[in-house]
């Protein structure tokens, strides 16, 4: 009997040890499930939290001059076909345009189409500022008796309009390009034009629109602003040509024509620039020099606000 009772007290032993362990076992695992459901649960919400402030965050950012979905919408949504080959009729010799005697644009643009008249092939060019597509345009010759494929920015609607009606056979894009990096809206001041005003004076007066922040305050009521969707040049330029390598850049904006230039990411090429641009102090003359020497170019023609940019390796001193 006594040894009975030794064996009943070590199969209750037994059985106390087996249930407090498989409790353990239950209770372990309940935990554990409990701790990785929670962990699973805050790993999803940490994840949707992340998406979502990192998205926040990213837009609210800017988006960079040479961003790839920036390039494509410009593409897409903002660069109008050229018209077809023909179809620009100029009631005036291209050689000679009735304006070529103003402020020595004729010398200019003699300089710019004996350049280029060298090709063999038509190159490509891109005019910021291209007003009624018409007008004092420096691109007019290169496209129209050489051949070259262009891109011409206008941001003033009603000139924009004009631009689209002349015919030129180039790709437009009613936007300006913006003088800093980037994308933004902008407001573009547009100048009141009397009617009264002889012709050529009238055109110089309608294509005189600059953003607003290149107008003096105090001439701010001789005119309206419209808002207006600005690109950095690069975007545009990769957005309608889909190239990085241009051969011919005009800047004529009526105010930071240095500051577009300087925006423009180095990845992207022209082999010559043309800024039309009053340079009324040695710090803006020091600034064009430094712009083109970080591109490899150098100034090689200045007539009143014209300053032309060429290759450094193209240009011997004698």
């Amino acid at each position: 009997s006594q040894v009975m009772r030794s064996v009943r007290q070590v199969e209750q032993t037994v059985s106390w040890i087996m249930r407090k362990y498989v409790r353990f076992l239950v209770v372990g695992a309940l935990t554990t499930c409990t701790i990785l459901n929670l962990a699973l649960h805050a790993g999803t919400g940490l994840q949707y939290y992340c998406r979502q402030e990192c998205l926040t965050t990213l837009l609210k950012g800017p988006v960079t001059s040479l961003d790839r979905d920036a390039i494509f919408h410009i593409r897409d949504y903002w660069v109008d076909e050229p018209a077809p080959r023909g179809s620009y009729k100029a009631d005036f010799s291209l050689d000679n345009p009735p304006w070529g005697s103003m402020n020595n644009w004729k010398d200019a643009y003699k300089f710019i189409n004996d350049y280029f008249k060298t090709y063999k092939t038509p190159g490509t060019f891109v005019e910021i500022g291209a007003q009624d597509g018409e007008f004092m345009s420096l691109t007019l010759f290169v496209e129209q008796q050489l051949g070259f494929q262009g891109l011409l920015v206008e941001p003033n609607p009603f000139d924009y309009q004009k631009l689209r009606a002349k015919g030129r056979s180039s790709y437009s894009i009613n936007a300006c390009a913006t003088p800093e990096g980037g994308h933004r809206k902008d407001r573009l001041w547009l100048r009141y034009t009397p009617d009264n005003l002889p012709p050529l004076l009238h055109r110089v007066q309608e294509g005189s629109n600059r953003l607003i922040q290149y107008v003096a305050v105090e001439d701010r009521e001789l005119g309206q602003t419209v808002m207006v969707q600005c690109f950095n040049a690069g975007a545009l330029t990769l957005g309608a040509l889909r190239t990085a390598f241009v051969d011919l850049l005009v800047i004529s904006t009526h105010g930071g024509e240095l500051n577009v230039f300087s925006s423009i990411p180095t990845t992207i090429h022209y082999r010559m620039v043309v800024l039309v641009v009053p340079l009324a102090t040695q710090e803006e003359v020091d600034e064009l020099q430094s712009l083109a020497k970080r591109r490899g170019l150098i100034p090689v023609f200045h007539r009143h606000s014209i300053h032309i940019l060429l290759p450094q390796n193209e240009v011997k001193f004698v």
